[in-house]
């Protein structure tokens, strides 16, 4: 497999945990909605919801360090994703991680839910 810049890696890990930071973001939003649907009895459930506003923020801290480390990593520094492509199971992750496509909006979707 033909090794790849190191740094586009990283850039494209960041862009990957930016566009999850977005989701949570999102479900972060829709939280005072869902709270209202529970049962009275439910506040372990509260404190589960209460860590998807800790999700985004980690994910977008995450992002931004990342894309740091790629700006700084040497220019001819490259890798064989072999190793990398092991350890991912989505197929669109690791078309990314071999192609570098443009990426769509992850969090978008097209507009109809499923449910799985």
């Amino acid at each position: 497999m033909t090794p790849r810049p190191i740094s586009r890696i990283l850039a494209i890990l960041a862009e990957e945990t930016d566009d999850l930071a977005g989701i949570a973001q999102r479900l972060d939003t829709l939280i005072p909605e869902l709270v209202m649907h529970l049962p009275e009895h439910a506040t372990a459930d509260l404190r589960d919801l209460q860590r998807v506003d800790a999700l985004w923020q980690h994910l977008r801290d995450i992002s931004r360090v990342l894309d740091t480390v790629s700006a700084s990593v040497e220019t001819g520094a490259r890798l064989d994703p072999s190793a990398l492509l092991d350890q991912v199971r989505l197929d669109y992750f690791r078309h990314r991680l071999l192609d570098d496509p443009v990426k769509p909006d992850l969090g978008r979707g097209d507009g109809q839910p499923i449910l799985f």
